[in-house]
């Protein structure tokens, strides 16, 4: 089983969002990674990514969020493109799993039609409230003839502990991550916005873009003593510092 890691693309804000006591004028360029898992019964695909048009015309794709979120990047940043690189197209996945359907995680979604999609329930019912709509979740990302299965708690995607998709709730209702166990190197866990800067788990801040911060701080102290249970090393979703010491895909771990 090998993990393989990717950026498609970066997206630039005010530091402040994520972090709330930095300066206004500081800004971060956080990059959007995508995770490919090669499983022996099947390769499973952790987000999507944004949508290329994004890199185009963010407005025409991410609306008032637009002027918050600056995407960097262009059509090679894509999810298609990145997996091109490592010899993957999107026929060849068989699962991908949402850790949540906002548009820097999910905008890539149309593109895998054979796929069946793993996401919360609570999430699918989150993104589906008109309210909510372009607050960080728009119909055009995810609502496409696509096979959905709903997830209802913690599922072993093979029964063999090998991929636990675990609810993390509080960024969104039906947030999750992905713990990947490894042969040689362990468990990896990917955090998604869970813990997308390591303030998030280190110092248990609470972003500005939390749905609910009060949860998300108790599912980052549930995250804590599932790490030190397993000795897990943790992906944090957007900081830029610990993707400065990843290795980029081809070759992550294996």
């Amino acid at each position: 089983m090998k993990l393989y890691a990717m950026i498609c693309g970066h997206m630039r804000a005010r530091q402040k969002i994520f972090l709330p006591d930095s300066e206004s004028d500081v800004f971060a360029e956080s990059p959007i990674p995508v995770f490919l898992i090669t499983h022996p019964q099947g390769n499973v695909l952790f987000d999507t990514g944004p949508h290329p048009d994004a890199f185009k015309d963010a407005a025409s794709r991410w609306g008032g969020l637009a002027k918050a979120f600056k995407p960097i990047g262009d059509k090679n940043c894509c999810v298609l493109a990145q997996l091109e690189k490592i010899g993957f197209g999107s026929e060849k996945i068989k699962y991908v799993v949402n850790s949540h359907l906002h548009f820097d995680h999910a905008g890539g979604n149309q593109f895998f039609s054979k796929s069946t999609f793993l996401v919360s329930k609570k999430e699918l019912e989150c993104a589906k409230t008109p309210e909510n709509e372009g607050k960080g979740y728009f119909r055009a990302d995810w609502e496409h003839p696509l096979t959905y299965r709903k997830i209802d708690g913690e599922m072993d995607l093979f029964d063999d502990g090998k991929l636990r998709i675990m609810p993390m709730p509080g960024h969104t209702p039906g947030h999750q991550i992905l713990a990947v166990r490894l042969e040689a190197e362990g468990t990896v866990v990917l955090s998604g916005d869970g813990a997308a800067f390591k303030e998030h788990y280190y110092d248990f801040v609470a972003p500005r873009n939390n749905m609910d911060s009060k949860q998300a701080i108790q599912s980052i102290k549930d995250l804590h003593s599932m790490v030190k249970k397993e000795k897990a090393f943790l992906i944090h979703g957007h900081d830029p510092s610990q993707w400065k010491e990843i290795k980029i895909a081809p070759g992550y771990y294996d």
